[in-house]
């Protein structure tokens, strides 16, 4: 049985190319959503939306851009009629680096995309969904790493804390429209953006997370299924919360 209140409706997912964005594109599918899956890459997005058979849009984006992000917004709602929920997914990380020799360029980099691109897809599709009048459900894709310091990734830390923020502001202006924000705050997730960073781009990543509640990474399924439920009415009265999704790293 699919969640409450998800079918026949229209996403947003920024990042859809990478692990979980591509996981939550095919998830927020099998519910009966029309998805608008937005990236840099457009010939990854063609190959995301091919299996779906017209229920995907390829939405070539740079988030860190606010026309194009209010253009990804106008063409979802264009095409599909209206737009209900986004997942708020786009993201970087960053070169490793104590912050006495973190270079400003490495620190600008990854909040251009972490907070200013967060920022304008919520912005944008803030007002898309406040000019419809129907609601809206946003789940913003934080970060374990925003709930606890690690060596190195003050750019990628600070930025994800930095979304945190953005959810808890959106869903107190928000709440008036009938519109939830919530955040979700991963922990490691088996995908090619974290194996470079582990320095494990083949091997087994489990070995590297035995320390773990649940002694493994994560399935990029198992994170966008709870990211479909918080979009479903199912959690219709959760809004402005902070939910780790990470094998008990954060207890």
């Amino acid at each position: 049985m699919g969640m409450r209140g998800l079918a026949g409706k229209t996403a947003i997912v920024t990042g859809a190319v990478g692990g979980l964005g591509a996981a939550t594109v095919k998830r927020l599918v099998e519910e009966g959503c029309n998805v608008a899956a937005a990236d840099l890459h457009a010939s990854a997005l063609a190959e995301l939306a091919a299996p779906f058979k017209g229920k995907v849009l390829e939405v070539p984006t740079d988030v860190r851009q606010p026309e194009e992000c209010e253009r990804m917004v106008e063409r979802a709602a264009s095409y599909f009629g209206a737009v209900n929920l986004l997942v708020n997914n786009a993201a970087i990380i960053n070169k490793h680096y104590p912050i006495a020799e973190m270079p400003v360029e490495e620190f600008d980099r990854v909040h251009a995309v972490n907070v200013r691109g967060v920022f304008l897809v919520l912005r944008a599709v803030l007002r898309q969904m406040i000019a419809q009048d129907k609601g809206g459900s946003i789940v913003n894709i934080s970060s374990v790493g925003a709930l606890r310091a690690n060596r190195g990734t003050s750019p990628y830390g600070s930025a994800k804390r930095a979304v945190l923020g953005l959810s808890g502001t959106a869903a107190l202006e928000n709440g008036q429209y009938g519109i939830r924000v919530n955040s979700v705050c991963p922990g490691p997730i088996d995908t090619p953006m974290l194996r470079p960073a582990m320095n494990n781009p083949a091997g087994d990543l489990n070995n590297l997370f035995k320390h773990l509640a649940i002694p493994r990474a994560a399935q990029p399924a198992e994170i966008a299924a709870f990211i479909a439920y918080l979009l479903s009415d199912d959690a219709s009265f959760c809004t402005g919360g902070i939910y780790p999704v990470d094998g008990g790293l954060s207890i």
